[in-house]
């Protein structure tokens, strides 16, 4: 069995948004990890440094190469994001991985608010409360 079956685990949790806790098949598995929510964030290089790395025990956006709006993003909530080039990350999409290098949520495609989208996003996974409007 592939080294990644043994050592992989998927997830599905409130910390999670959209996981897939099945796991593909061992071949799929093998040739390329996924970065799908719940599972490890897969190994990229940036800048020499492994994507495993870059979250550093820190909740830490990883960006697609087109984008920025996801960088602007990520620096007004105060998360150090990393843009990143990998067949497992849209140009214009983004991962937010926590600091145990699982994939909390994946965004494929840029989105129209991205601020509002990551407060949303970490609200949901730190099951902070949210204010509900009076009548």
């Amino acid at each position: 069995m592939a080294p990644v079956v043994h050592l992989g685990q998927r997830y599905d949790s409130a910390a999670v948004i959209d996981s897939r806790p099945e796991l593909p098949s061992t071949v799929d598995l093998a040739v390329v990890p996924d970065g799908s929510p719940g599972s490890r964030v897969p190994h990229a290089w940036v800048d020499g440094v492994s994507t495993l790395d870059l979250v550093a025990s820190r909740w830490a956006p990883l960006v697609g190469t087109a984008g920025d709006r996801w960088l602007t993003t990520a620096a007004h909530v105060g998360l150090p994001a990393h843009r990143i080039s990998a067949p497992w990350l849209s140009d214009g999409g983004a991962l937010l991985v926590r600091p145990d290098a699982i994939v909390a949520m994946r965004a494929a495609a840029p989105v129209p608010d991205p601020t509002q989208f990551l407060t949303d996003v970490l609200d949901r996974v730190l099951a902070r409360p949210v204010a509900v409007p009076s009548t």
